[in-house]
């Protein structure tokens, strides 16, 4: 199963007051550490999707595909359809990855595979830690894409999901439920990782 990531980098990260790909979590940029853990799993195709900060991550010379949304204010959703629409037909699956949920771990990114790819009937795979839904859902391409594309994105992707066979696969990973929109978030995220790692 060929498998690709849109990571979504490309808001204007107001809550937090500076672009949260670029902050320093564990004495690497956020955008390198959602990358390396991509990486890890085996995933090389990996797409970003940039806004105002394009230049500033094209600086990071990353082994990604970088992809502007030209329209950021428009929301999320549609640097979801950006990343979308770079995907290449060979792809069989893919992630959608908000870059303000940095500390998902490569264990799990492999196990949401090895889900969507034993379960044939399945077209969403999301990840459970503790009984609530995470961060990334794995999506079939032949059967999201159009349908992601054509969407007037209400609701966001959520809204969208609800109309598709998903299965939740509970993971040993509170890094798919953690996020990071403001200062103080970022400090637990910090000390989180400082725990984890010593």
């Amino acid at each position: 199963m060929k498998t690709a990531a849109i990571i979504l980098a490309g808001g204007f990260s107001s809550r937090m007051g500076s672009d949260k790909a670029l902050l320093d979590l564990g004495g690497q940029p956020v955008i390198e550490r959602i990358v390396s853990s991509y990486q890890a799993a085996g995933i090389e195709r990996i797409i970003v999707v940039t806004g105002q900060n394009h230049a500033a991550l094209a600086q990071l010379c990353l082994p990604v595909v970088l992809v502007q949304n030209p329209m950021p204010e428009q929301g999320m959703f549609s640097s979801i359809q950006t990343g979308v629409a770079a995907l290449e037909p060979a792809v069989d699956a893919f992630f959608v990855q908000p870059v303000d949920i940095p500390l998902v771990s490569s264990v799990t990114l492999s196990n949401l595979m090895a889900a969507l790819q034993q379960n044939s009937v399945v077209d969403v795979v999301i990840p459970v830690f503790r009984c609530k839904r995470g961060h990334p859902p794995l999506l079939r391409r032949q059967q999201l894409a159009g349908a992601i594309l054509a969407y007037n994105g209400t609701d966001g992707l959520r809204g969208l999901l609800s109309r598709y066979a998903v299965v939740e696969l509970p993971v040993n990973d509170q890094g798919v439920l953690l996020g990071m929109n403001t200062p103080q978030q970022y400090e637990e995220l910090q000390r989180y990782l400082a725990n984890i790692l010593f």
